[in-house]
């Protein structure tokens, strides 16, 4: 059968051509869902990346605040007396300091530092005030009572204590009359 001038060719040809162009689409089709669902798969690790950061660094958070914990449980407080029976008389003061560990755990190695000015008085454990030396420890609830010589009133202005302490892992810490704490970074067990 002879359509016009055109040769047509027989069926087995049609079918091939049929095929192979099926077979084209279905690639091409095939193609364009491994593209979507590559896209998707970057989209995703993109996210769980992101996810994965964002963890690490509550991590991190979560790591810093168990390690400043105990020493953040301690406090620190100051206040001038004033005296008469001293050298300077009327004009005679001392810095009474209060340590107070509300940790659930003891602190090592505590003394406050009147920066350098001489040697403070002995430690007194309270409420019994039993005298002890520095450094001293102070157990979980407890208050220890520090106090500097006596000096002319003046002098206290220019001085600024510090509370220098270990936690139970053994780091060194300064906690200041500001609350500001700082860790040694040079005492890591």
């Amino acid at each position: 059968m002879v359509l016009g001038s055109i040769n047509w060719g027989d069926a087995p040809t049609w079918f091939g051509s049929v095929a192979g162009a099926a077979a084209l689409g279905f690639t091409a089709f095939t193609v364009r869902q491994q593209t979507k669902q590559l896209r998707a798969q970057q989209e995703l690790n993109e996210e769980q990346l992101e996810i994965f950061r964002l963890e690490r660094k509550a991590l991190a958070a979560e790591v810093r605040d168990r390690h400043t914990a105990q020493a953040r449980g301690v406090k620190f407080s100051l206040q001038i007396s004033a005296g008469q029976d001293f050298p300077d008389g009327p004009d005679s003061a001392w810095y009474s300091a209060e340590v107070t560990n509300q940790s659930d755990e003891a602190i090592t190695d505590v003394t406050v530092d009147y920066n350098g000015w001489e040697e403070p008085q002995a430690a007194r454990l309270r409420p019994d005030r039993i005298l002890m030396d520095q450094p001293c420890v102070v157990g979980p609830g407890h208050v220890v009572a520090f106090s500097s010589q006596p000096t002319h009133i003046d002098r206290l202005e220019h001085i600024h204590p510090t509370c220098q302490f270990k936690d139970a892992a053994g780091v060194s810490w300064t906690l200041d009359q500001d609350g500001r704490l700082t860790e040694d970074l040079s005492t890591h067990p």
